[in-house]
């Protein structure tokens, strides 16, 4: 997961370009996962930019992983669980959308397609996880929660192996 977010993290950088500060917090006891990089690669990108158009040039955004353990995701507890934050200090998702973040076409800016967060907790429910956000004025934070170990022979388990 770090390789995929550290490509992320290049990409979003080079497209913000100079002051705009990600900064990394990784736990290092993250195991390897079999995922399909390319998807999660495409979700990870859409929470990262919509993180970067958020804040503007002048922002921060922190990408932060952890392990969980004994963990609910949807309705099923798995021992070990994948936490995957992108953090931004962006002035927060606006309450008149804050329930319908997900839904498709919903945007809350005025150039938005409305189409990167529902694009994401698509592919990130293909790996059997999900995508959940908590914000306020100066701090929002999204989540994605991956299950280690994971059926490996379901649809969303491609032939890639991504490290911790």
């Amino acid at each position: 997961l770090h390789e995929l977010l550290e490509h992320v993290a290049v990409l979003v950088e080079t497209e913000a370009g100079e002051g705009f500060v990600v900064q990394r917090d990784y736990d290092p006891s993250l195991p390897t996962m079999r995922l399909d990089k390319n998807r999660l690669i495409q979700a990870l990108l859409n929470l990262a930019r919509n993180a970067l158009q958020a804040t503007g040039v002048g922002g921060a955004v922190v990408f932060r992983t952890r392990v969980l353990t004994n963990t609910v995701v949807g309705q099923e507890r798995h021992r070990l669980v994948a936490s995957i934050e992108i953090e931004d200090d962006g002035p927060g998702v606006p309450d008149d959308i804050a329930d319908t973040i997900f839904y498709p076409l919903v945007s809350g800016r005025d150039n938005g397609t409305g189409l990167g967060l529902p694009l994401a907790q698509d592919m990130v429910s293909r790996h059997h996880g999900l995508v959940e956000y908590q914000s306020e004025p100066g701090r929002t934070v999204f989540v994605v929660r991956l299950p280690i170990g994971a059926d490996s022979d379901s649809p969303a388990a491609a032939s890639d192996v991504a490290a911790g």
